[in-house]
């Protein structure tokens, strides 16, 4: 009985539940590939300056 009150729910409120689970969960993918792909960036840079001064 209570399983069937959860199905029920779980089909009314799908949706609702996933899509903006997922939106946040792409959303954060993305920042924190985007914040990795900087702080590379930044590292071969600072490598470039010192071997430039070398």
């Amino acid at each position: 009985m209570g399983s069937s009150i959860i199905t029920q729910l779980a089909r009314k409120y799908g949706a609702v539940i996933f899509f903006p689970t997922v939106a946040v969960g792409s959303i954060y993918a993305d920042w924190s590939h985007t914040r990795s792909w900087k702080r590379q960036q930044q590292q071969a840079a600072q490598n470039a300056a010192l071997k430039s001064q070398s």
